[in-house]
């Protein structure tokens, strides 16, 4: 198996500014990213969700609002990430949606996970899958977690198959994001990493093959806006 990029960035560094980053150099996309998961997934109300890296919580949040979920659990290796997530679920708790839904959320390791066997019906991940290192043992622990027939959703970012565009896109991640990054960050290091973790992904990941090896089984991958996103969708049978 390929090793992650030697680059590698304290994302807990820029934890205070990290939902500001995700909207404005998304453009405010991936908003209907995580709805697009979301609505693939289709809980029903006493199914329950376990979202894996989930920084400051916007999968978590996104379930509650648009699905019937009522308890969902986030789980991430940043203590920051999660303080945030917390503070952002303090900010939203008058909201109707938020009204009489259960969030637990926890400070460890995806390949680890201190849950019971067969406790969940979906494991999600959005946009950190590529920055595990041990990503069968993670699909190995989901497959653990979850009931019989339950799904695994991911959301990655990937590479346009068209050639134009693909272009542009890189262009957009290798030199606009690094000097983006250092008016909203004060250091281009954090978006640098970006891009080089998502070509890495592209070219040297072969993640169908680790999800077969983790007794998963891959049921479609859906191109999101011109293949910019993929969203995969996983099944233990």
């Amino acid at each position: 198996m390929s090793e992650t990029p030697k680059t590698h960035f304290d994302f807990d560094e820029v934890a205070v500014r990290y939902d500001r980053c995700n909207h404005l150099f998304s453009l405010g996309i991936d908003h209907w990213w995580r709805r697009r998961l979301v609505k693939a997934a289709n809980p029903k109300i006493q199914q329950r969700v376990l979202d894996l890296c989930c920084g400051t919580g916007d999968v978590v949040f996104s379930f509650l609002k648009h699905s019937s979920s009522k308890h969902v659990t986030g789980l991430d290796i940043s203590e920051p990430m999660i303080e945030l997530a917390r503070q952002k679920q303090d900010r939203l708790t008058k909201k109707v949606w938020l009204r009489n839904k259960t969030i637990d959320w926890l400070v460890d390791d995806a390949a680890k996970i201190p849950l019971e066997d067969k406790s969940v019906d979906f494991v999600t991940c959005a946009f950190g899958i590529r920055n595990v290192t041990n990503r069968i043992g993670m699909l190995t622990e989901a497959a653990r977690l979850l009931k019989p027939r339950g799904r695994v959703l991911v959301l990655e970012f990937s590479l346009p198959s068209n050639v134009i565009l693909r272009s542009l896109y890189r262009f957009y991640l290798a030199c606009i994001m690094p000097l983006a990054g250092r008016l909203v960050l004060g250091a281009a290091g954090p978006l640098k990493y970006l891009s080089q973790s998502i070509h890495h992904w592209h070219t040297q990941v072969n993640f169908t093959t680790e999800i077969a090896d983790a007794g998963l089984t891959l049921v479609r991958k859906v191109p999101l806006t011109g293949g910019i996103v993929t969203l995969w969708v996983i099944r233990k049978m």
